[in-house]
């Protein structure tokens, strides 16, 4: 056991000198990068997009409470806004309730020989 420790002991001197070239790190370098772009490629628009949500929603902290408050704020004010008013048409389950009908106006007959005429106080 003694000369097992001692022989790995001289094996990690030697190995401790030892670098690699500089081609080897501008090798690695470009196949990380290359095996980055085939990773994307192989990944749907749709997950990509989500973790992209995902990861925007960490970074802001408790802002997201805020802007998620204000979104659901404004979608309720457009649902609100958007939504088809009711009572034009003539409701069957609801005799009670009025509905709502265009009523046709007519000009007024004036009589010529009463505007003539003074006023009555």
């Amino acid at each position: 056991m003694n000369t097992d420790s001692t022989e790995l002991q001289n094996i990690l001197c030697l190995k401790r000198y030892e670098t690699p070239s500089d081609e080897y790190f501008d090798d690695f370098l470009d196949e990380f990068h290359r095996r980055q772009r085939e990773d994307v490629l192989k990944r749907s628009a749709r997950s990509l997009l989500m973790e992209r949500v995902g990861v925007w929603f960490k970074e802001l902290g408790m802002a997201k409470w805020a802007y998620g408050a204000g979104v659901a704020y404004a979608a309720l004010m457009i649902a609100f806004v958007a939504w088809p008013k009711g009572g034009t048409e003539a409701s069957a389950s609801n005799p009670g309730v009025p509905t709502l009908e265009p009523v046709a106006h007519e000009k007024p007959v004036v009589d010529q020989e009463k505007d003539d005429a003074e006023p009555e106080f």
